[in-house]
């Protein structure tokens, strides 16, 4: 089984782990390939493309012309702890024990932007670079056209025959996937919480439960679909009625 998650803009590199050996990412010169367009864009540039504010640019600025394809250990942290956003926040991979981060490391990949796929052992330095805006670079009108053959056929390599993909990254980041070349059954989630007998999506909660179905997995050492389905942190339970054989429904 492997387990998909996007990255997340907010970061720290400050963080590190003696339970992992770094490793390097698989697909790093690639990365530099992109990072060698991206320096050379202004702030101003920056800002508009991720529609952020005049300071992020600069912030960003700054990075991009640091980013470094070899970086020092304290320039770096390995991806499973670099990324702090919300799902990360749901899966809080520093309270794991040894067991748990060899269960991630074998099966849970990150998508990037800038790094295409990453294992959590993989060193990433601070960067912003979303999968879905459109960055033009080379010959490529996007992220999107430049990764997909690449990130489908690494996932196709890496993936034993009958191995299930878990799908808990965000449209934006999973789009990258061919489905039609990916020669895997894909399993997608849903969320809902329930407000006055209504199943709600509430964005938020949805990001934190997808880290918390990665935890669950690792702190319980889930092989099969029917474990996963067993998941049942801070409320959620199997909506069965409303899942089918490739999309997992939970519910509070």
């Amino acid at each position: 089984m492997k387990i998909l998650t996007s990255p997340a803009k907010l970061m720290n590199t400050e963080n590190s782990t003696d339970l992992l050996k770094t490793t390097v990412p698989k697909f790093i010169d690639d990365a530099a390939f992109i990072q060698s367009y991206l320096k050379e864009k202004s702030p101003k540039y920056l800002s508009e493309l991720m529609e952020i504010s005049t300071k992020l640019a600069d912030e960003n600025w700054e990075r991009n012309q640091k980013w470094k394809a070899k970086p020092t250990a304290k320039e770096s942290a390995p991806a499973l702890y670099a990324f702090t956003g919300e799902v990360y926040r749901g899966l809080d991979a520093k309270t794991l024990d040894k067991s748990a981060v060899d269960y991630l490391q074998k099966n849970h990949r990150i998508l990037s932007g800038l790094y295409g796929l990453l294992k959590p052992s993989d060193k990433v330095m601070l960067y912003r670079l979303e999968m879905g805006r459109p960055f033009e670079f080379e010959n490529y009108k996007n992220l999107y056209e430049f990764w997909k053959e690449k990130i489908t056929d690494q996932l196709n390599a890496e993936m034993k025959k009958n191995e299930i993909l878990l799908n808990l990254a965000s449209n934006e980041y999973f789009k990258v996937i061919d489905r039609k070349r990916l020669t895997h059954t894909v399993i997608d989630f849903d969320f809902y919480e329930l407000k006055d007998g209504k199943p709600k999506t509430i964005v938020v909660y949805t990001k934190h439960a997808r880290g918390m179905v990665v935890r669950f997995c690792a702190e319980t050492n889930a092989k099969t679909l029917n474990d996963v389905k067993a998941f049942n942190y801070e409320g959620y339970r199997i909506d069965e009625e409303k899942s089918t054989d490739t999309k997992l429904v939970f519910t509070r």
